[in-house]
């Protein structure tokens, strides 16, 4: 039980949100005297979804403006995690430095509208457009970007290389934004995870079934007993107890939900070759959750992107030890200054 339940939160670590088109929001503001934050409402116009968010703005004219694109999960505008609040610090940081800088609670999270359950990247990408629209509205005469983090990042990809009728980014910073099909990435995932932790990688064969039969076009009522089979196969008799039972119910719930298999089919290769605005790609050496050999993937097939890596560093931007999750909360700021200071340099080149 303890290896199932091992493997499954390495499947969940890492999922990959979507979008589609959005709207103005609820609010315009003027560059204002002294640095301050404003609570603001974004409307995707697209479902009527509204989007609590705080608008940081410097204390001259912004140098440009700037989308903050959370990674995956729900997560709220700082994208709080362990204690940690990576997104106000980068915030705060970009906000000193002379650029606005939007952030927003994800769909269905803390004080923002909608539904996360169901939402899809579609939606996802309408959110991000809608906050983007909403810059626009604010700051007419200077660049707009998005910076995004994982899955976040992922989405920053899109937007970029759809270059849609709505507002479009002129510029994407991502920090460990997954390169390759979702299935190929859970499974990269699974293996640095597991590798660092036990040496090994028993899972790997259930996983891979798994996945397959995830990735596929089955319906959820003939996949969903073939994904319980293999599970409760690999639990032997622990799987008749009715609380195993229930917990594997949730499970493949999960690893079937619309959300979680069109991550696993989506393949970012021609949207990362189509994006051709400035582009700053960053990963840390010791990301066992999206890992370094992405960069490689974004620099094969996008010559134009600037790929750094950032050495000695975890999926949080921070200087690590083991790279493993579970030292997150003992290693201290996120993202790290070094990696600040890599994103404000490239953003002197713009």
């Amino acid at each position: 039980m303890k290896q199932f339940s091992t493997f499954i939160r390495r499947m969940r670590i890492t999922a990959i949100k979507g979008w589609q088109v959005a709207v103005i929001a609820a609010l315009s503001v003027s560059p204002v005297a002294s640095a301050e934050e404003i609570e603001v409402t974004v409307t995707n116009h697209g479902d009527g979804t509204r989007l609590a968010g705080t608008l940081s703005t410097p204390a001259t004219t912004p140098k440009c403006a700037i989308l903050l694109s959370t990674g995956s999960g729900p997560q709220n505008r700082d994208e709080e995690i362990m204690g940690l609040r990576p997104f106000k610090v980068l915030s705060d940081s970009l906000t000193e430095a002379g650029y606005a800088v939007l952030r927003m609670d994800d769909r269905g999270t803390a004080a923002s509208g909608g539904d996360f359950k169901t939402a899809t990247a579609t939606d996802f990408i309408g959110d991000l457009r809608a906050g983007l629209t909403f810059l626009d509205s604010c700051y007419r005469s200077i660049p707009k970007g998005i910076i995004g983090h994982s899955e976040g990042g992922q989405l920053a990809i899109r937007i970029a290389a759809e270059r849609s009728e709505d507002c479009n980014p002129d510029f994407i910073i991502t920090l460990a934004a997954p390169a390759w099909r979702g299935d190929s990435l859970i499974m990269s995932q699974s293996r640095a995870l597991s590798t660092a932790m036990t040496g090994a990688w028993p899972g790997e064969t259930m996983q891979r079934d798994i996945l397959a039969i995830a990735r596929g076009p089955l319906p959820y009522s003939v996949a969903s007993p073939m994904v319980f089979s293999i599970i409760a196969k690999e639990l032997g008799g622990a799987a008749q107890l009715p609380e195993v039972q229930r917990q594997l119910t949730g499970q493949v719930d999960a690893v079937l939900s619309p959300y979680y298999r069109e991550m696993l089919r989506y393949d970012p290769e021609s949207d990362i070759a189509a994006v051709s605005v400035p582009w700053l790609a960053l990963n840390g050496d010791k990301d066992l959750q999206v890992v370094n050999a992405n960069l490689a993937t974004i620099s094969t097939l996008n010559p134009g992107a600037s790929t750094t890596t950032v050495a000695g560093h975890n999926h949080l931007f921070q200087k690590a030890t083991t790279g493993l999750p579970q030292e997150y909360p003992t290693l201290g700021q996120s993202p790290s200054p070094e990696t600040i200071s890599l994103i404000l340099e490239w953003l002197k080149t713009l």
